[in-house]
């Protein structure tokens, strides 16, 4: 099992978190949100709020999804630029 981590800055707009690998199986991903400010989860066209709002990832906590193979995870910030 291959564990990867890395710090990454969400901003207004749809930022790339993760891509798993085609001919991956289901990867579970956590998303740990340590900033004071929410993050969405979604695809590419998530939004924080409306007909494309993602999974809401409140403040100090862990969220973990399902990923399969070729998905591509994206969040967005509600507030400003989200260090996560």
């Amino acid at each position: 099992m291959a564990l990867h981590h890395s710090s990454i800055t969400v901003g207004t707009t749809p930022t790339l978190l993760t891509t798993v690998p085609g001919g991956v199986p289901y990867t579970q991903v956590s998303i740990y949100n340590g900033d004071n400010s929410n993050i969405f989860l979604g695809d590419a066209t998530v939004s924080t709020s409306g007909v494309n709002q993602g999974i809401q990832a409140v403040k100090s906590t862990v969220t973990q999804l399902w990923l399969e193979a070729n998905d591509q995870l994206y969040a967005i910030s509600a507030a400003g630029t989200s260090a996560n």
